[in-house]
């Protein structure tokens, strides 16, 4: 694993394993004893971001809940693990290992204002949508969420600005005005969008990307039941190919699981952990083992959480978890991609 540069002290020595939130839950209600003592003294444990936003989720109902997974990791002497940005702010395949008090890192994570927290939740609406989700609504009714996610995030903009006019009018006024031309810029491309994707959808109100993409192949979830490893990408690309004439785009299995689509973010790495997402995002899309219900939103939050964490925990030595549905995907992307992440499966947690 490449640890990058920089002047900060950085963790090294103790193999670094990430642990699923089912993990936490388990540790949390004193089970896996034999575990946590492992994790307090022979390896490393980590958590990231999307740890931190389902244990945000958790404390929803009360903080004891997200106190209670905050002292976990605290006890077990957990970091947090995060991409490293470059210098134009893309990500890399190097990663930081931060100590620190995991409470208050949760609190610095809990801290950006609203605007930003409606943006991040904007774009995942139109994945959700995608997976059935919004029944009764357009596109374009999700689209205009979008809108209003980033006129709010203007209007933020707009009031940090406004204290420093006085003092820098020319900059403030040269800032506003880009800051309005974004806003056309992003209403255009959000209705764009919207109207190429209602011209291919018959229902948009009771549309499921993922109903329709089954169906295309004439394809159920059982089809995969008889996977086994190794070569399970090999596998079911081959049921791909036999099912029904593959879109255009689809020329081979790379393009299939998303590990070569460069043309996505042009000028922009394209790194290991986006092919992971990709990949996981597809499988659960044809039904290899797919977390469910995706068209419910609560199902929809954890399977996009699950995503986030198999993708990190690529770049780390081990990744634990009892979630058979996440392991069984994970298992067969990294051994697709040859990441070395050991894989630990543990039955009965919770």
């Amino acid at each position: 694993m490449a640890i990058p540069k920089t002047k900060e002290p950085m963790y090294s020595g103790l193999p670094i394993v990430y642990l699923d939130q089912n993990i936490l839950t388990g540790l949390r209600d004193n089970k896996l004893i034999t575990l946590k003592d492992a994790l307090k003294h022979q390896f490393q444990a980590v958590y990231s971001n999307e740890t931190l936003e389902e244990i945000k989720r958790a404390g929803v109902a009360s903080s004891a809940f997200s106190t209670a997974f905050l002292n976990v990791l605290a006890e077990i002497n957990a970091a947090h693990i995060s991409i490293v940005l470059d210098d134009n702010f893309h990500d890399t395949e190097q990663v930081r290992i931060a100590l620190g008090d995991p409470h208050a890192v949760f609190q610095q994570y809990c801290d950006p204002q609203p605007a930003f927290d409606g943006i991040a939740e904007s774009l995942k609406q139109l994945g959700f949508k995608t997976a059935g989700g919004r029944q009764g609504e357009t596109i374009d009714d999700v689209a205009q969420d979008g809108i209003q996610a980033f006129e709010n995030l203007m209007d933020y903009l707009e009031e940090q600005i406004s204290e420093i006019e006085e003092e820098f009018p020319e900059a403030v006024e040269l800032m506003r005005q880009e800051k309005a031309q974004y806003l056309e810029k992003f209403k255009a491309l959000s209705k764009q969008n919207s109207q190429t994707m209602s011209a291919q959808i018959a229902d948009e109100r009771n549309w499921s990307g993922i109903r329709d993409f089954r169906q295309h192949f004439q394809l159920e979830p059982y089809h995969f039941n008889n996977i086994q490893p190794p070569n399970v990408l090999e596998q079911v690309w081959m049921i791909m190919q036999s099912s029904k004439e593959m879109p255009e785009g689809f020329d081979s299995i790379d393009d299939f699981f998303v590990f070569n689509k460069t043309e996505l973010m042009p000028g922009v790495p394209f790194c290991r952990h986006h092919k992971v997402l990709g990949a996981y995002n597809m499988l659960n899309t044809i039904g290899y083992y797919p977390d469910t219900p995706l068209h419910k939103d609560r199902g929809f939050k954890r399977a996009t959480s699950d995503q986030m964490h198999a993708s990190i925990a690529s770049y780390c030595n081990g990744l634990v978890t009892a979630d058979e549905r996440f392991f069984k995907k994970v298992e067969a992307i990294y051994e697709y991609l040859n990441i070395p992440t050991e894989i630990y499966y543990i039955e009965k947690v919770i």
